[in-house]
């Protein structure tokens, strides 16, 4: 118990430092340049612009619940492992996408100096501080993958409004951050204290997106006549979908109890 709380307080402190301090740089760096890059297509300038922004308030706020966190282990509050998981999964989603961008401009990905760390306390809050088995890691962190690429989703769809301008993009933009919102409900609570409920959001979660991204996927994939980015949302979601479907297999992964039982 005792180590628990010096590793929570640790885990805090790195994560902390990753988004607040790491996040500090790579903008005061990165932000200006990337609305430059050659490389990206007309649109992709004004994106970055509000984007980069925005995933730095995600990562500020990361780093604010890892501070939280910190005192939680520090002073052995009850709350403290909830506050880390959902630091970790802010900071998930506040480094992840921009590296797609800076690939695509031939820059180097340097928010994944965030993202792989975080990765890797992502496992060590699980694991050690969470005491969560495997398989429920491993499933807390598919559905981890499902918030950032619904999100991801949602912005590609917000920049092909920008470039092209067509309905299809318009329709569909705003409900993949409704089911990235979903991931990222379903991603903290199976980590936390599991609930059968967390299944049906993530049943719905997986579907809206798969109702919303399969049209992009057409669309895109014709248009561009190659693979398109915007599959891999949809392939994410409906392997999480049918791990879902089962609520058996889900209670026998995430060790929640039926809910029914007692109705």
């Amino acid at each position: 118990m005792e180590n628990n709380r010096w590793l929570g307080m640790t885990v805090g402190i790195i994560g902390a430092l990753l988004s607040l301090v790491g996040t500090f740089i790579l903008f005061m760096k990165w932000y200006e340049p990337a609305q430059h890059f050659e490389a990206l297509k007309a649109g992709c300038e004004i994106l970055l612009k509000y984007v980069m922004p925005i995933l730095a308030d995600v990562a500020i706020l990361a780093g604010l619940l890892y501070i939280g966190s910190v005192y939680g282990y520090f002073s052995r509050k009850s709350w403290a492992y909830p506050t880390i998981v959902i630091a970790n999964i802010l900071a998930l989603q506040g480094s992840w996408f921009l590296n797609m961008p800076f690939m695509a401009s031939g820059h180097p990905p340097v928010y994944f100096l965030i993202f792989w760390p975080s990765i890797i306390l992502y496992f060590i809050i699980a694991r050690v501080l969470g005491k969560v088995s495997w398989g429920c890691s491993l499933l807390g962190l598919g559905a981890a993958f499902g918030f950032l690429l619904c999100f991801m989703n949602g912005i590609a769809s917000w920049n092909r409004i920008l470039i092209t301008g067509k309905p299809i993009f318009v329709f569909v933009q705003r409900m993949n951050w409704v089911s990235s919102i979903g991931w990222g409900v379903v991603a903290a609570g199976i980590l936390i204290r599991p609930k059968d409920w967390m299944r049906v959001i993530g049943l719905g979660a997986g579907l809206l997106q798969l109702l919303v991204g399969i049209p992009l996927v057409i669309e895109t994939t014709i248009e561009l006549g190659r693979f398109s980015m915007f599959s891999i949302a949809p392939i994410i979601c409906l392997i999480l979908f049918i791990l879902l479907l089962s609520p058996a297999r889900f209670r026998r992964i995430t060790g929640a109890r039926d809910e029914t039982a007692a109705v």
